[in-house]
């Protein structure tokens, strides 16, 4: 064979390689070239949400003004990688203010990191509230219900859709493993669940980590109810929150891993990789949709533990430097309209509704749940409004200790993931002895003191100084197991 084919050989399969991404490109890249106008908008959204709402509103658009818009959705991860692509100093929110960042909103995530972020003076005010005043008030959009807030005191941020937190399940694996189904967070850390937890880094996802605050206002909340009047509010909540670190510590012992992503618990639920798994309600109803049988029956459940979660919600604001800041106020009144409701709500095929697929999760708008729209509703027996009555979220517990609660989760749970299931092991074939027990559940080092003191002060100053904190209480755990499996293995 002569040089020139031989070369000709390997040359042409790696052309091929180097061409296909320009053979198989996004049909989206001509259809942005070709729109009159093109909206930038930040989320951590899936795939599924940021199709039906980007070509439902283009429809919308085209329609209402004869302007053709191309959605453009930027998905750096989850929220807290979105935190970082916006910055989190004043300074960084001033400069966008004035120059922008070439982003026109923000949309999905949670209240918390959109409370911090206009704080910042990141967003802008919403007109929905001038055009639209029916919304909201005593029978439509509360601004605040059992504890949580659903839109800004000023306007900056409204909640797109409702959210809750809870557990998924393999309705097969609880079987085969011969167990009830889960009701209740506290079930979580039964030790038949050994090996079998699907959790995710609380440090990549605000929305795991809120259902680990949900957890822990449960415990407290529980632990204030059955106090002795006589003693001090104080202590009963320190109590409570030693608790919830406890519960924390048994669900992590009991998980097979904690992942980057929330989006895979459900995933690895539906494919046998976990038992169950701690989501966000609409990731569990999804992949309970999508394995629906003939039947209606599905292998994947979801449930909102009995007294276990708030209704919070999962808002969106118009970022000051808007390249299109009018284009974003009418994004915003879409998301909010009846039509962009029932996307989130609505089987695929009814009008209003999504094409493709069913989203599965709740409207933010009261006055839809009833009549024919609430029939509409894949999930309308949910009745959020009312649920939500049975937990009141009590921020002054545990709102302030958000940031600190993610690094102890880390650094108690995942940095230590190892010696600690290892401990585990040792305790649940020993029959859980006393003093290797009260070793493995030493939680002295994050107390609910030192957690709104110390570790909340650290945090907010040099990342160096993070660091080293981190690495002190991770080496606390390590220790605490290791002397808890030699304990257990004694006897002891």
């Amino acid at each position: 064979m002569s040089s020139w084919k031989k070369y000709l050989g390997i040359l042409l399969p790696l052309a091929a390689v180097v061409a296909a991404p320009l053979v198989l490109r996004d049909t989206g890249t001509e259809s942005a070239i070709e729109a009159d106008v093109r909206l930038e908008i930040i989320t951590p959204h899936n795939e599924t949400i940021r199709r039906e709402f980007g070509e439902a509103f283009a429809a919308y658009w085209e329609e209402k003004t004869g302007q053709s818009v191309y959605v453009n959705w930027r998905v750096p991860g989850g929220t807290s990688e979105i935190v970082r692509v916006l910055g989190s100093s004043y300074e960084a929110a001033k400069e966008q203010e004035k120059e922008g960042i070439g982003i026109d909103i923000f949309f999905g995530g949670g209240a918390y990191d959109f409370g911090k972020q206009a704080k910042l003076g990141r967003f802008e005010k919403l007109r929905i509230f001038e055009t639209q005043p029916g919304l909201f008030g005593e029978q439509g959009i509360p601004e605040k219900l059992s504890g949580e807030t659903y839109y800004a005191a000023d306007h900056t941020w409204i909640g797109a859709v409702l959210s809750s937190f809870g557990i998924c399940y393999n309705l097969d694996l609880i079987k085969e493993r011969g167990l009830d189904p889960p009701a209740r967070w506290d079930d979580l850390g039964d030790p038949k669940y050994q090996r079998g937890i699907a959790l995710a880094d609380t440090t990549k996802s605000s929305s795991v980590t809120k259902a680990f605050e949900m957890l822990v206002q449960q415990q407290i909340q529980e632990e204030l109810a059955r106090a002795d009047e006589s003693e001090e509010r104080a202590v009963v909540v320190a109590r409570g929150w030693d608790k919830s670190m406890q519960l924390i510590q048994r669900i992590g012992a009991n998980s097979r891993y904690f992942t980057d992503s929330s989006a895979k618990i459900p995933r690895d639920v539906a494919q046998g990789n976990a038992v169950v798994g701690m989501c966000i309600d609409f990731y569990g109803r999804t992949i309970n949709e999508a394995l629906k049988k003939g039947d209606g029956s599905s292998r994947v459940a979801f449930l909102m533990p009995a007294g276990g979660s708030s209704i919070s919600v999962d808002p969106i604001a118009v970022l000051k430097g808007a390249p299109h800041p009018e284009l974003a106020q009418a994004f915003v009144e879409f998301v909010l309209s009846r039509e962009g409701q029932m996307i989130w709500a609505a089987p695929p095929g009814h009008v209003p509704g999504p094409k493709y697929r069913a989203l599965r999760r709740l409207p933010i708008r009261r006055d839809l749940y009833e009549g024919e729209t609430l029939e509409a509703m894949v999930d309308g027996s949910a009745r959020p409004f009312v649920e939500a009555e049975k937990f009141t979220y009590d921020p002054a517990l545990t709102g302030h200790l958000f940031t600190p609660l993610k690094r102890i989760v880390r650094v108690m749970c995942i940095d230590a993931h190892e010696e600690m299931k290892n401990a585990w092991a040792a305790l649940v074939e020993a029959d859980f002895p006393l003093e290797a027990t009260a070793k493995f559940h030493d939680v002295s080092a994050v107390s609910y003191e030192k957690a709104g003191g110390s570790i909340k002060k650290t945090l907010k100053g040099s990342k160096v100084e993070a660091v080293r904190l981190a690495n002190e209480l991770g080496s606390v755990f390590r220790d605490n197991y290791k002397e808890a499996k030699r304990l257990a293995e004694e006897g002891q």
